[in-house]
C-alpha cells in the first residue's frame, strides 16, 4: 500500500513539474511581450527613397502608444476630444493596452500548453473535440472582436457624441474611460462569440443533451440580456443591450441546433455500425 502511494505521489509530482514547466515558459513570454509593447516602438527611416522600420526602446512612441493612436483615429468621432482627466491616466491607458495585447497573444499559447498537458488524460473522443475546436475558437473570437471594433464601438461613441451635442455639452471622453470601454467590449464580444463552440462541445461529449439547450430557451434569453447589460456601457438607451442580447441568442440557438443535428447523425452511424 505504501509503495502504491509512493508511486502515485511520484507521478503527481511529475505532472506538477511538467505543468510548472509549461506555465513558467508561458509566464516568461507574457512578461517579455508586455514590456516589448510598453517600452519598445517602431522607428522609421528612409534608405534610397524606401521607408524602413526597426524596433527601438521608446517610452513616448511605443507600440502601446501607436495602438492607442490607431484606436483614437478609428473609433472616436472626428470632433470628439479625448482628455487626460487624471495625471497618470495616459500612462495607465498604455499599460492597459499593452496588457490586453499581451494577454491576447499569450492565451492561444497557454491553451496549447494546457491541452498538451491534459491530452494524455483525455479519452479519444475528448481529444477529437479539443483538436477540432481550436481553429473555430480562434476564428469566432476574431469575428467577435472585429464585430465590436467595426460596429458596436463606433455606433456607441457616435451615440454619445450626438447626445452631447444635443444637450449643448462639449463632447469629450476621458482617455482611460475610452480604453476601458474598448477593451471591455472587444473582450466581451470575443468571448460571447464562443457560445456555439461551448454549446456544441458539451453536447457532443454527452455532458449536456441538445434537447436541454432547446428546452431551456427561456433561461437562455434571460441570461443573454443579463450578459448584455454587464458588458454594455448603457449609454444608448437600450439599443446596444438589445443588439448584443440578440446576437447571444442567435449564437446560442445556432450551437444548440448544430449539436442536435450532429449528435443525431452520430447516433445513427453508431446504430448502423452496431447492427452490422
Amino acid at each position: 500500500m505504501s509503495q502504491d502511494r509512493g508511486i502515485l505521489g511520484g507521478k503527481l509530482f511529475d505532472y506538477l513539474d511538467e505543468l510548472a514547466r509549461r506555465l513558467r515558459g508561458t509566464i516568461l513570454l507574457f512578461i517579455v511581450v508586455f514590456f516589448g509593447i510598453f517600452l519598445l516602438g517602431p522607428f522609421k527611416f528612409k534608405v534610397s527613397g524606401y521607408s524602413l522600420f526597426f524596433v527601438t526602446p521608446s517610452f513616448y512612441h511605443s507600440f502601446g502608444v501607436v495602438l492607442l493612436e490607431l484606436m483614437e483615429k478609428g473609433l472616436v468621432p472626428p470632433k470628439m476630444v479625448l482628455i487626460n482627466v487624471a495625471p497618470f491616466d495616459i500612462v495607465v491607458s498604455v499599460v492597459y493596452i499593452s496588457l490586453s495585447v499581451a494577454v491576447s497573444i499569450i492565451i492561444p499559447i497557454l491553451a496549447f500548453q494546457l491541452i498538451g498537458f491534459a491530452k494524455s488524460a483525455l479519452y479519444p473522443k475528448e481529444r477529437k473535440v479539443v483538436t477540432f475546436s481550436i481553429i473555430p475558437i480562434l476564428i469566432l473570437f476574431i469575428i467577435g472582436v472585429m464585430f465590436a471594433l467595426k460596429i458596436i464601438i463606433p455606433v456607441l461613441f457616435h451615440v454619445i457624441y450626438a447626445f452631447a451635442l444635443d444637450v449643448g455639452v462639449l463632447p469629450t471622453l476621458g482617455i482611460l474611460q475610452f480604453v476601458s470601454i474598448v477593451v471591455l467590449i472587444t473582450a466581451g464580444m470575443g468571448a460571447i462569440f464562443e457560445t456555439p463552440i461551448i454549446v456544441f462541445s458539451l453536447s457532443y461529449l454527452g455532458i449536456v443533451p441538445p434537447s436541454t439547450w432547446l428546452r431551456n430557451w427561456r433561461y437562455a434569453i434571460i441570461g443573454a440580456f443579463f450578459v448584455a447589460l454587464l458588458i454594455s456601457p448603457g449609454a444608448t438607451g437600450g439599443i446596444m443591450e438589445v443588439t448584443i442580447a440578440l446576437i447571444i441568442i442567435a449564437l446560442y440557438f445556432s450551437g444548440a441546433l448544430l449539436a442536435r443535428w450532429v449528435v443525431k447523425r452520430k447516433y445513427q452511424v453508431e446504430e448502423k455500425t452496431t447492427s452490422t
